[in-house]
């Protein structure tokens, strides 16, 4: 497996795509919280996971969450 995924916090993200200031970081909380959460909780899953087919199948869920969690942060930076 080419990509090494981890568990990351909600912090990490607001790093990743520069969000630093405290009232952003509200506004997006609501909106990031389940999503990283569902992103962290496929990672435990992916670590345990002996079936490669499973695995595959857990991989290209993480990169659409990853693809959902860019797409909040993009949009929001949108507005």
């Amino acid at each position: 497996m080419e990509e090494n995924f981890e568990q990351h916090t909600i912090e990490f993200f607001f790093k990743k795509f520069g969000v630093t200031d405290s009232d952003r970081k509200a506004k997006l909380l609501p909106l990031v919280t389940d999503v990283i959460y569902e992103y962290n909780m496929h990672v435990v899953r992916l670590e345990k996971e002996k079936d490669e087919n499973r695995k595959s199948a857990l991989l290209t869920d993480m990169q659409e969450i990853e693809a959902k969690i860019a797409n909040i942060f993009t949009k929001e930076n949108s507005n």
